[in-house]
């Protein structure tokens, strides 16, 4: 997923629930989203630690290593040998059209994941809305 996931978190997002969730069945629709939870609780990159949390909750400690290592250095060396590209003299012109490129995708990329992420999430609050536990009737 390190080579493949282009579009940010909410494009990482949706392919860990297709891999995760829908394809492989590691994980059940609950967990995942319980993850998604955890991690907007913390400070940092919200994807990278979702694959690291689905990682470790295959393989314990050492799959959230392998998994968070495979996750990141992928791109890492994408990044930088673009930007070796990029930041030369003269960069090739299939670099300066990618880049211009990748800038119109994005946001096309980040809508489609959101549209595949807000269904599920809607249809779990509106079970929790119906069993009387919605808004701030949960900190009670």
């Amino acid at each position: 997923m390190g080579c493949v996931g282009f579009g940010g978190p909410p494009a990482h997002i949706a392919l860990l629930r297709d891999l995760c969730v829908r394809q492989r069945k590691w994980l059940d629709d609950n967990e995942f989203e319980h993850g998604i939870a955890v991690t907007n609780l913390l400070p940092g990159p919200v994807s990278t630690q979702l694959a690291i949390l689905c990682a470790w909750s295959l393989r314990g400690a050492l799959g959230a290593l392998v998994g968070g290592v495979c996750f990141i250095a992928p791109g890492s060396v994408l990044i930088l040998a673009l930007a070796a590209l990029f930041l030369a003299t003269h960069p090739p012109l299939w670099v300066v059209g990618a880049a211009a490129g990748a800038g119109a995708v994005v946001p096309v990329v980040a809508a489609h994941a959101a549209a595949q992420l807000i269904p599920r999430s809607w249809q779990r609050q509106t079970r929790v809305s119906a069993r009387g536990f919605g808004g701030w009737d949960m900190c009670w």
